[in-house]
């Protein structure tokens, strides 16, 4: 049977493994801040717990530990599909910038001034609408001087597609296709600034726990920077 401190040694390790490799791409979307709160923040808690069994071996408990590491880490990317996509999942509803709206309000919005506001309709030609996207950011904020690499975030099945239209548009831009929304149509076109934020502490709460559990937790929060940064091209 494995003492307690020899599982702590396995999951501080598999921790450090796991968080000190880079980034998940998907994470490109938030601007890590080492600041816990905001104004207009959303805050979640997320806990992983498995059990450990007295016949469980030191390599069990790795893969256990492995496992459930993975899965807190795997809540950022899941953040950035629920922002961009507009559909709250983990959150309890979506973060709102200072003006009251989501990072995205509907096309006949005339936010910042400009018809459409940060939402433009597509045209039914990707990289049509991949230079009216990078169009629009310099609209929306004109310290955007097209030479910035941006990054666009789609469905998974949409990535291939969007690769080759912003090579044709000659619009310097990493893509990213995001898993789980294979019917969503929308994508986003954001600026190398960050338009949201986010920060992984340590949760604000104890959880009790009875028994020999193997127990990793983090608390999420995510705000708006700045609409201006992002825009969303929708079918």
């Amino acid at each position: 049977m494995l003492q307690d401190d020899e599982i702590d040694g396995i999951l501080s390790q598999a921790m450090e493994k796991q968080f000190s490799r880079a980034r998940p791409s998907t994470l490109h979307f938030f601007e890590h801040q080492a600041v816990d709160s905001h104004q207009r923040s959303v805050t979640i808690h997320k806990w992983v717990i498995a059990a450990i069994t007295d016949s469980d071996t030191a390599a069990s408990v790795e893969l256990l530990a492995r496992s459930a590491v993975r899965e807190i880490v795997s809540v950022g990317a899941n953040l950035t599909g629920e922002i961009v996509f507009r559909r709250s999942h983990l959150l309890p509803f979506l973060p709102e910038w200072e003006d009251g709206g989501l990072l995205f309000n509907q096309p006949d919005d005339h936010r910042f001034g400009i018809g459409g506001g940060n939402v433009i309709k597509s045209v039914d030609c990707f990289s049509k609408d991949v230079t009216r996207a990078a169009a629009r950011l310099h609209q929306l904020d004109p310290s955007y001087l097209g030479d910035e690499r941006l990054q666009l975030f789609c469905a998974k099945p949409l990535e291939k597609k969007l690769i080759r239209a912003a090579v044709k548009a000659k619009v310097p831009c990493r893509v990213f296709g995001l898993y789980n929304y294979k019917d969503e149509r929308s994508w986003v076109l954001t600026r190398d600034l960050s338009a949201c934020s986010l920060h992984i502490g340590q949760p604000a709460f104890d959880l009790p726990v009875k028994g020999r559990k193997l127990v990793v937790g983090a608390r999420f929060v995510v705000w708006i920077n700045n609409p201006r940064y992002a825009v969303c091209v929708t079918p």
